[in-house]
């Protein structure tokens, strides 16, 4: 190459890079051929799609480290930190559930492959990276079920070599109780997957006799020192955790019939509706010639529990679509297992299946994800369909700020920026980045983290800035500002855009010095 002439180099170069990445590709495993693919998708949607609501308040989790927080373990804290520590751009913060996904995928193909066989375990990788829903809460977004996937993961892994699941020595015992421990600090689903494996192991004389020995035992001491955080940060919160998460299970009086069939109806979409089906059929009972039965049922036992009681939720309270992802996680080696036992070649209804989904799958993800960032698609939907317009990414609003000159050097000015809703602040936290050294924080009747964050002398003495909202349908409202900072000075207003047309409108005003200190959290 270097002997040939400049524009022959480029051309020859660009070639031997091409060659050499098809050679590199063709040389991986299937497996590797699976991962790496998924990985690339799940990057390219993570350049493209602006910040969620859950991401830009998450985002503070890695600002303030804690042992635990109001409204999740500390598993996502982790994630954000990693994120924050990278640069703090939205990507950055989705980079550790990006690479998380890509090793949890791993073990689940190993855990598969050890249950049923290698080729179920390529189904059930090519299942969980084609499925919208699980793709996007455990690989993409920074979510709490990122690092619960990859513990869950692991814990399959690690049941697909202890059939008994009873630990019988202290190591097993280290092992289980370690992954039960990391379980336990990614997300409140896992006290689902700890009743349903005690369950389990109650479930035969056999597993009963060796719930006797010291070993089980000293799994739940390692289970509970390594969950320890969780507890401790409860503690000294007067258990704020499970009081919050509790009183949101009252809030309703009437139970509505139509919740569940419906909450299983869009979980199906968000899944796929070919592959939700698969997993649909997956949880009934499998013909006797199957193999490893044991395996089925404990599968199908910790996957009911998860799935079961957040249906039944659904009738009295929000049910959130990323709530059953575990379940339907325990359920891909399954849904592997079938494809792969399936003839070949595929029965026609079958193939026209899986046809259908590879066809529809790409473009539909590209035309969401174009949708949510772009709004290719505003001038054709009715308006108040897609709320996606409501989402702000750090650029576009970074620009719409700086065309306030009285807005933006306010911000870069203000020791504390607040705003009317808990997960607003992210988004300008996200567009400021170097430009505003300022703590953030929220008024509102659901603060969530923020008042746990606020210093001992609750920014007393600070100047700063609040902004909230404009409902688009009723622009002429007033907005109704917190009283406890003082007087207010109107600074303006911020239009953002989407595909060509306004889509979010921010107002701004200036307080302070705060005379008083904010008070921090109130008692659960």
């Amino acid at each position: 190459v270097a002997s040939l002439a400049p524009g022959q180099r480029s051309k020859a170069a660009d070639a031997w890079q091409d060659w050499a990445m098809v050679t590199f590709l063709r040389r991986l495993p299937p497996l590797g051929q699976l991962l790496l693919a998924g990985l690339l998708v799940r990057g390219l949607l993570a350049l493209v799609l602006p910040p969620g609501y859950d991401e830009a308040y998450y985002l503070f989790y890695g600002r303030h480290p804690n042992l635990s927080y109001l409204d999740h373990p500390v598993g996502v804290g982790i994630w954000s930190l990693v994120g924050n520590a990278l640069g703090g751009s939205i990507f950055a913060l989705r980079v550790p559930s990006l690479l998380s996904y890509t090793a949890a995928l791993a073990l689940l193909a190993a855990a598969t492959g050890r249950w049923f066989g290698t080729k179920a375990g390529l189904w059930s990788v090519a299942v969980a990276s084609g499925s919208p829903l699980l793709l996007a809460c455990g690989g993409l977004l920074l979510l709490p079920d990122s690092p619960l996937l990859l513990v869950l993961a692991a814990l399959m892994w690690w049941l697909s070599r202890h059939p008994l699941v009873v630990p019988s020595n202290a190591r097993e015992a280290a092992g289980l109780g370690l992954l039960l421990g990391l379980m336990s600090l990614c997300k409140y689903h896992s006290l689902l997957v700890l009743l349903a494996l005690l369950a389990w192991c109650l479930g035969t004389a056999e597993r009963r006799a060796a719930l006797l020995r010291p070993w089980p035992w000293l799994g739940l001491v390692v289970w509970a020192g390594v969950s320890s955080p969780l507890w401790i940060w409860n503690l000294q919160h007067h258990w704020a955790s499970f009081l919050f998460h509790g009183g949101r299970t009252l809030a309703e009086h009437t139970y509505n019939l139509a919740g569940p069939p419906l909450f299983l109806l869009t979980q199906l979409l968000l899944l796929f509706p070919t592959i939700g089906l698969l997993l649909w059929v997956c949880l009934a009972p499998q013909d006797q010639t199957a193999g490893n039965p044991q395996a089925r049922q404990l599968l199908r036992t910790l996957a009911l529990p998860i799935l079961i009681t957040f249906s039944l939720l659904s009738g009295r309270m929000q049910v959130l679509s990323s709530w059953l992802v575990p379940a339907w996680w325990f359920l891909l080696p399954l849904a592997g297992d079938w494809l792969a036992r399936r003839p070949t070649p595929w029965p026609q209804g079958l193939a026209w299946s899986r046809n259908l989904s590879l066809a529809l799958l790409p473009p539909l993800l590209s035309l969401a994800a174009l949708q949510v960032r772009f709004g290719v698609l505003d001038r054709i939907l009715p308006p108040g369909v897609d709320t996606s317009n409501q989402l702000m990414p750090a650029t576009s609003l970074r620009q719409a700020l700086k065309s306030n000159p009285r807005v933006w050097a306010a911000l870069g000015e203000a020791d504390l920026i607040a705003s009317r809703r808990y997960e607003l602040p992210g988004f300008l936290a996200l567009a400021l980045q170097q430009h505003s050294r300022a703590a953030y924080t929220s008024f509102s009747g659901d603060p969530r983290g923020f008042p746990y964050w606020r210093p001992a002398h609750g920014y007393q003495g600070a100047r700063g800035v609040i902004f909230a909202l404009e409902d688009p349908s009723h622009p002429e409202d007033r907005i109704e500002w917190p009283q406890e900072v003082g007087p207010l000075t109107p600074l303006g207003s911020v239009q953002l855009m989407r595909g060509g047309r306004p889509s979010v409108r921010l107002q701004f005003v200036g307080f302070g010095p705060l005379a008083q200190p904010l008070p921090g959290p109130p008692s659960p």
